[in-house]
């Protein structure tokens, strides 16, 4: 079954099992969305439109970079859609588990926003359908019309 987000301009379906974390009070805005263990997370962060879209990539693999040891950064093969601008994907261990994190950009008319997925790398590809569900349906309610 699903649950529906629907604040701040945005609607999105997701899993009715995952925890929801509505974190809107601080800059940027951040909804979190994890699986009942809270081993697999799938987030956005809003920022106004004119935010410069490079230093909130490099912002996010910063602190990627501080928390992490021995991690690894290539770009991302897949886009969310055609209006993605940027993408990396992380690797790297917590807790001798090898972790997927793929944090990707699109930027639409009155918002920036910044999807941040993670989860164990034998999950990862398993989990991506249910991260790019939970994004269409984001993406699909922006869209005019």
């Amino acid at each position: 079954m699903t649950a529906k987000y629907d604040k701040l301009g945005l609607e999105f379906l997701y899993p009715e099992n995952w925890k929801l974390i509505d974190d809107v009070s601080g800059s940027p805005q951040v909804i979190t969305l994890e699986t009942p263990d809270g081993s697999t997370t799938w987030s956005v962060h809003l920022y106004p439109p004119e935010t410069d879209l490079d230093s909130v990539l490099k912002e996010a693999i910063d602190s990627l970079q501080q928390t992490y040891e021995d991690i690894e950064f290539s770009p991302c093969e897949n886009a969310v859609d055609e209006d993605s601008e940027r993408g990396v994907e992380a690797l790297f261990y917590c807790l001798d588990f090898l972790v997927r994190a793929e944090l990707k950009i699109v930027k639409t008319e009155d918002r920036c926003l910044m999807f941040w997925t993670q989860a164990e790398d034998r999950d990862y590809d398993k989990q991506n359908l249910v991260f790019k569900a939970i994004t269409i349906s984001l993406l699909q309610s922006l869209k005019p019309g």
